[in-house]
């Protein structure tokens, strides 16, 4: 269900016009998997990069923030489906005390926003249930990192977001095609492809399920999970 196009979840995309993040041969949802450093970097600054406010850090922290806002701006109408996985929900909680006091049942909410894309509430989201490795992780230790990769890979992600320099830098993966990116990259890879709200991402080829199409709209109800997780000025 998580790869499936649906009706609720908005315009998808196809792998001829993003071959550098999407499968051979697939049409449908953009599935990225959230580092527990992304999801905390939401937690304070999300509302703020969606109503264009003054982030009010330093600069190189800035052009961070923004380019998770671009990529967080069009998942609002397209089929992007962010994902967490279990190691990455106790992860964001074993770092921060605060974010379990605060805004940790947030992260629950992310599967109600998933259960909306899906338009089916009775299928498990990921973070609801263990997974088997599918393939294996060199480069860094074990633990949590390792860990959150090898859930991302076995849930069937196509992108795992993180600013974690190790993680970027030393991680390789044998087994399913898993890019680990930090928000910037995707965000360019994004702009790259020309996907904006209403379109972009899309092969158009004559077998193309999206060669015609009327404007969809995502279903408005996944906006609530994930705007629980921001904090109000």
């Amino acid at each position: 269900m998580l790869h499936e196009g649906t009706e609720d979840g908005g315009l998808r995309f196809c792998y001829l016009a993003m071959s550098e993040l999407l499968p051979t041969g697939h049409h449908g949802p953009l599935v990225i998997a959230l580092d527990s450093n992304v999801l905390m970097d939401l937690q304070p600054h999300g509302g703020k990069l969606l109503d264009d406010e003054d982030m009010r850090v330093d600069e190189g922290y800035e052009e961070r923030l923004l380019a998770l806002g671009t990529v967080l701006n069009i998942w609002m109408l397209r089929d992007i489906r962010f994902i967490v996985t279990s190691r990455s929900r106790t992860e964001a909680r074993r770092r921060s005390e605060r974010f379990l006091a605060t805004r940790g049942p947030a992260i629950d909410a992310l599967a109600a926003s998933l259960a909306f894309q899906y338009g089916d509430w009775s299928v498990p989201a990921p973070s609801d249930r263990e997974v088997a490795p599918v393939g294996s992780v060199t480069g860094i230790p074990a633990g949590a990192d390792l860990d959150l990769l090898l859930e991302a890979q076995s849930i069937g992600a196509h992108v795992f977001l993180t600013r974690d320099a190790r993680v970027l830098d030393f991680a390789v993966l044998t087994g399913p095609a898993l890019r680990i990116m930090r928000p910037k990259d995707l965000a360019d890879e994004l702009v790259l492809s020309g996907v904006n709200l209403f379109m972009g991402g899309l092969c158009l080829a004559d077998d193309c399920p999206y060669a015609t199409f009327a404007i969809p709209a995502a279903d408005l109800g996944k906006w609530g999970g994930m705007l629980s997780l921001f904090e109000q000025a």
